[in-house]
């Protein structure tokens, strides 16, 4: 407001500078135009802020918000729970194996049995080295094809799942195979090579007991000395290969092993988190594409059957009008596909830990969600002017849609176990849904909590509305001072103008009459300035006419 009343001083000013040095070139019709123009805009904003507060009436009644948030959670939570198994999940779903079925397997596949030949046959050539003790394994020696990432450790490996990649083609592949005495290996057992190294002194404490107890034993049996010669050769080369490994070249062998199994892992969990996100988000935004189309339809149905007119033109005027306003919505439908895309990639960043609760992706990708649109909310230009009560109060809309999103989904599992569990016929399978107990446990946990979100809902716009109000309010206000304003200023003008033009009139007289004075006096003194040769003769008739003058001043004075 302030501001303004500078505005209209220094306009006040620079019209008075104008009208006191009554400038020649002084464009009343200039000024005059700037000021109708400004009049027309103020009054033309003050119409439209006046139309909006009109419009600007309380928020939708509370029936239609909670239709409104049934639609939205239900067709939310069917795009959700659609998306909602891991890649683990998914992987532990399709392979229900047992280790030791799979540990079996690792063995007879092919890539191992060609290998263990082609083991066998370097040390039938005697160029076989042990590549945990550096030492040549010659013929004879009982060596073993051993899996420096074990069988075991693969089995459980989480990323592997994400990946879905077998354990056979990861234990099998050529880095992760190394040939070594049978002692070491049967020693490192499924143990890493990393966890062997460190134990090493407590290992060998321990070997060193159980070697001397068993020769002890020997000593004490009833074999022949030469029987217990050879027995305790024997089991001291077996203390001597478990104990000869070299911390160095095992982990050197684990170095190479790991990092090709894990790059193959990597590679393969980037290609499938990249095709569950795609796939996550077409679903997605095909439920909610689906359910807005069907919610619009309805609502075209309702205006259909509630009009006058009940003609074939007034069903298909309704219709085409429902498609229109589908299509105005389809931004929301790629936004909440871009929400699920993110959220499936966090999801599954986080993946070992997502997949140990049933519901927890759809949670995240339904916090996601909220955060997106609310980071939407305030990055928009035409939100940025709005005040920070109504800013908070808006993302505070938006998180609580999330919320009861997210509380909808635990809801839902609870009413589905319910209803699985005791009424029957809730175990049958719909396609690409679930079955018949999710369904309707979905339906359930959107209505419930599209009650209570509505409500909460309702509130916030009511909160939202008010403060909408006075904003424009206030807006009105300004523009109908800002129109007295201006008023005062075009009148200011006007008078000024009138002012300058009633001087410059009374400046023009003056000037004439000083010039006419002057004409006159210039042509008295040629009159009275003749030759002097006629001066006499002038004189004289300066003489006769003075008489003749002064004759008729006398009548004059008489008839006056």
């Amino acid at each position: 407001m302030e501001g303004l009343f500078e505005s209209v001083a220094n306009k006040n000013e620079i019209l008075n500078i104008e009208i006191n040095n009554i400038e020649t070139d002084f464009d009343f019709e200039e000024i005059e135009g700037f000021l109708s123009k400004q009049l027309e805009e103020s009054f033309s904003d003050l119409e439209l802020l006046e139309g909006d507060r009109e419009k600007l009436s309380d928020p939708d009644s509370l029936g239609k918000i909670v239709l409104d948030e049934v639609w939205k959670q239900f067709g939310n939570q069917i795009g959700l729970d659609m998306t909602n198994e891991t890649l683990i999940q998914k992987y532990d779903r399709e392979h229900p194996e047992e280790y030791k079925d799979i540990a079996d397997s690792v063995m007879q596949d092919k890539r191992y049995k060609d290998a263990n030949k082609a083991m066998k046959e370097q040390q039938q050539t005697g160029n076989l080295k042990d590549e945990y003790t550096g030492k040549d394994l010659k013929l004879g020696e009982k060596a073993n094809l051993d899996h420096v990432v074990s069988r075991k450790e693969l089995f459980d490996n989480q990323r592997r799942k994400q990946a879905n990649l077998d354990v056979a083609s990861l234990a099998n592949k050529g880095e992760n195979l190394k040939p070594t005495n049978e002692s070491l290996n049967k020693s490192k057992g499924a143990k890493s090579n990393k966890e062997y190294t460190e134990t090493r002194e407590t290992r060998e404490k321990s070997l060193v007991e159980q070697n001397e107890k068993a020769n002890k034993k020997i000593d004490e049996s009833n074999m022949s000395d030469a029987d217990k010669r050879w027995q305790k050769e024997e089991n001291n080369k077996r203390f001597n290969n478990k104990i000869a490994a070299d911390d160095d070249l095992m982990m050197k062998a684990d170095n190479g092993a790991r990092k090709a199994i894990n790059k193959d892992i990597r590679l393969d969990v980037a290609k499938e988190v990249g095709k569950k996100a795609g796939k996550d988000a077409l679903k997605t935004m095909a439920i909610s594409a689906l359910f807005t189309l069907l919610k619009e339809i309805m609502n075209g149905l309702v205006r259909f059957f509630k009009g006058k007119s009940k003609s074939l033109n007034g069903f298909l005027s309704n219709m085409k009008e429902s498609i229109r306003s589908f299509f105005s919505k389809i931004y929301s439908v790629l936004q909440t596909g871009a929400s699920t895309l993110i959220g499936t990639i966090v999801s599954e960043i986080f993946g070992p830990i997502v997949s140990l609760f049933k519901k927890l992706s759809s949670f995240i990708k339904q916090g996601i969600s909220s955060v997106v649109e609310a980071v939407n909310f305030l990055r928009d230009k035409k939100n940025k002017e709005k005040p920070l009560s109504v800013k908070v109060a808006q993302v505070g809309k938006i998180i609580t849609v999330g919320l009861v999103g997210g509380s909808a989904i635990f809801l839902g599992e609870v009413f589905e176990k319910f209803l699985f569990t005791t009424v029957p016929g809730m175990q049958i399978e719909i396609p690409l849904i679930g079955t018949l107990a999710n369904m309707i446990g979905l339906f359930l946990s959107s209505l419930v909590s599209g009650l209570v979100g509505a409500i909460v809902l309702n509130l916030i716009d009511k909160f939202i509305s008010r403060k909408a109000k006075e904003e424009i309010d206030q807006q009105i206000i300004y523009k109908k001072n800002k129109l007295i304003n201006l008023q005062q200023v075009q009148l200011f003008a006007a008078e000024s103008y009138v002012a300058a033009s009633k001087e410059n009139v009374m400046s023009e007289i003056s000037e004439n009459h000083t010039l006419a004075k002057d004409i006159m006096q210039q042509s008295l003194t040629k009159i009275f300035a003749g030759d002097k040769a006629n001066d006499k003769k002038n004189k004289e008739i300066i003489s006769d006419n003075q008489k003749s003058l002064v004759q008729m001043q006398n009548d004059l004075e008489d008839l006056l």
